[in-house]
């Protein structure tokens, strides 16, 4: 037994020789994350996907870093988000959000939305509408939208009031320019009468069509023993020993688990870190008669070369048949993946710099694609 052990490491070595080499398994150290497809102009962040659809919003991380330094209240002032979906027809969409830490507050919200001046006090240009469309959520009444655009650069702040005319909250609209240039250009607007500061001659129909998203065929599976036959198990623990050299081989691993694919080969987890407060999993893919491997995580958000998979705060739910990785609780990024049968896919992709309490589910969307 102890000599087939033997052989079986020594094969999986030998195997694993070719994948270690120059491929980091995540972007950046923990502490020192930054993105790409997230692009920063002043207050302002702004992102978009593989169908370029594009969002914007008056938080950064130099805004977070100063109200941080000054003013922690202003964590309670409103956000302003604009979204625009990619082709010719789509129109930029403006809303304020005025909840705190994904909370809406109790009582009256804003009722209008201004470009705010200095002054001897609070000087407000126009009033546009402001449309409730869930508690702590508002729009600004579409045809509103373009004249709003136009006047914000005038000034670098925006405001919002009651309905009686008293002050509701100050935005931040430092950078909202340069997030909507950079919006016209990602989907192609410049120099067409579609644009939103980058305007020109061209028509509506120059503009391209929205792409349309990657299908994803998905395999599913369930929890299954732990147990493994002896060459996959000197395997895994080679690729442990290679791919985890800060995981403690010897003790009990916690994170170890196995799945059974509907495809008939196994999902591999084994811990892959030495802090059980920053836990990071390794990955694999054993099939029946043919061993196992660890399979390139693709990064496709902007062109990022694909990376081993070894992936921190991870879990796969044989449900949805996706993979789930997340940098952080409060920002950073969150990723899923699935399984073909040949290959990972990834599935989606969120990222949010910023530390501001926002809600997973207003993180800045990079990457989509449709799960079958």
């Amino acid at each position: 037994m102890l000599s087939a052990l033997s052989r079986a490491l020594a094969c999986a070595i030998a195997a694993l020789a070719d994948i270690g080499g120059g491929v980091s398994a995540e972007d950046s150290s923990p502490g020192q994350w930054t993105a790409p497809e997230v692009s920063e102009f002043s207050d302002w962040s702004v992102a978009c996907d593989n169908a370029r659809n594009c969002t914007a919003l008056s938080v950064s991380r130099e805004y977070v870093a100063r109200i941080e330094a000054n003013d922690p209240g202003d964590y309670a002032m409103p956000k302003l988000w604009v979204k625009r979906r990619a082709g010719p027809d789509a129109r930029p969409r403006v809303f304020i959000d005025t909840t705190v830490w994904g909370e809406a507050g109790k009582g009256p919200g804003p009722a209008s939305l201004h470009v705010y001046t200095e002054c001897d006090g609070d000087c407000t240009g126009r009033a546009y509408r402001l449309v409730q469309i869930e508690p702590g959520r508002y729009e600004l009444a579409p045809g509103d939208v373009a004249a709003f655009m136009a006047e914000s650069v005038t000034s670098s702040r925006a405001a919002t009031r009651f309905a009686d005319g008293a002050m509701h909250g100050i935005i931040s609209t430092s950078g909202l320019a340069a997030a909507m240039r950079y919006i016209d250009e990602v989907q192609q607007r410049r120099g067409t009468v579609t644009a939103i500061f980058a305007k020109g001659p061209r028509p509506t129909r120059t503009v391209p069509p929205e792409p349309s998203l990657p299908r994803i065929t998905v395999v599913r599976g369930e929890e299954t023993a732990l147990e493994m036959p002896t060459g996959i198990a000197a395997g895994v623990l080679a690729a442990r020993a290679q791919l985890c050299p800060e995981a403690d081989l010897v003790a009990r691993d916690p994170l170890r688990a196995r799945y059974r694919l509907s495809t008939g080969q196994f999902l591999l987890a084994v811990g892959c870190s030495g802090n059980p407060y920053a836990p990071r999993r390794l990955w694999l893919i054993e099939t029946p008669g043919r061993g196992f491997a660890p399979f390139m995580l693709p990064r496709p958000e902007q062109g990022r070369p694909a990376e081993l998979p070894i992936l921190p705060n991870s879990d796969f739910d044989p449900a949805s048949g996706m993979i789930t990785a997340y940098s952080d609780g409060k920002c950073g990024w969150r990723r899923r993946w699935a399984w073909t049968g040949y290959e990972f896919e990834m599935i989606d992709a969120v990222e949010m710099p910023s530390c501001y309490g926002i809600p997973l589910h207003q993180w800045l969307q990079t990457y989509r694609a449709v799960p079958d």
